[in-house]
């Protein structure tokens, strides 16, 4: 495991960059609209950007101070306490000429910085070295990514010591907005049950009450001769 080869390289530290990185992509894919004209390659340039942005967010807050990214325009190379992990889209078992190329960059870099000693000074070097770490997002053909592979990779195209972290998939497909002008609809208001007429009320033709009829006594008046 790579946190058996490395300690720096503990499982929750790599499963929160494999997890924003599969967040981070599926997300800008779910918001492509290929019927005005998205394409793959536009869509990943925007999840590599946002990639970045989010890890540039992570190692700013203050939360994860173990994590460091080297951001240069396009560039972009994470760190766990000084390692490096060079994070592609693509299988994780045959890594491009580019990336490894990268990865070989940063290694010669920081090893110029701390002045690595040489191998007869003391420093050990291992076989068919220098081993370099890697992530890998694989993807289906619409570009989604899968899942996160971890791997150490060498100059040559070797690689060594995969292991898969454990990524949620969740959908984050936005929810249909509703057409301009409409309104929710409201539920239907209760009609008071019809009250029965009287027995001796007249009726409209849609059978409702007009008045009610009443009997009066009216007093007799008599009428002089």
């Amino acid at each position: 495991m790579p946190w058996e080869l490395n300690p720096v390289l503990q499982q929750s530290r790599l499963v929160l960059l494999a997890q924003t990185a599969v967040d981070v992509r599926n997300k800008a894919f779910s918001e492509a609209n290929r019927e005005e004209g998205d394409t793959s390659w536009g869509i990943g340039c925007k999840a590599h950007e946002r990639l970045g942005h989010a890890l540039c967010k992570l190692a700013e807050s203050g939360k994860h101070p173990w994590l460091a990214v080297h951001r240069d325009g396009l560039y972009l190379m994470p760190h766990i306490e000084g390692v490096a992990v060079r994070v592609y889209r693509g299988p994780a078992d045959k890594p491009s000429q580019r990336h490894l190329e990268a990865a070989r960059s940063e290694h010669g870099r920081r090893a110029e910085s701390r002045q690595m000693a040489f191998s007869f000074m003391g420093e050990q070097t291992e076989p068919d070295g220098p081993w370099f770490w890697m992530m890998a997002v694989e993807t289906d053909v619409e570009g989604r990514a899968l899942r996160a592979v971890f791997f150490q990779a060498n100059e040559a195209g070797g690689t060594r010591h995969a292991w898969e972290a454990p990524v949620e998939q969740v959908s984050v497909a936005p929810a249909p907005a509703p057409e301009p002008g409409d309104k929710p609809a409201r539920p239907p208001r209760p009609r008071p049950a019809p009250r029965q007429p009287a027995k001796d009320a007249l009726l409209s033709r849609e059978g409702q009450p007009l008045f009610r009829a009443q009997t009066m006594t009216l007093p007799l008046v008599s009428q002089p001769s």
